[in-house]
């Protein structure tokens, strides 16, 4: 289980958590993107395709993820 998941699983239910402290759907894509790059040996075609996207977009989404 990734790092974001694993402090949203570990602090209860969700109404009692600070919304300050949730994560934002950029970070939680992000993250995904990241355990996928992973799984697939850091192969971004293969990425790419599992997410159906192209490679550009894996790209640029990753870039932007960096900033």
């Amino acid at each position: 289980m990734n790092r974001i998941l694993e402090t949203l699983v570990s602090t209860g239910p969700i109404r009692s958590v600070p919304p300050s402290t949730l994560p934002t759907l950029d970070e939680l894509v992000g993250e995904y993107i990241l355990m996928l790059l992973a799984l697939t040996h850091h192969n971004i075609s293969q990425t790419a395709r599992i997410l159906n996207i192209s490679r550009t977009t894996l790209y640029n989404r990753l870039r932007r993820q960096s900033s």
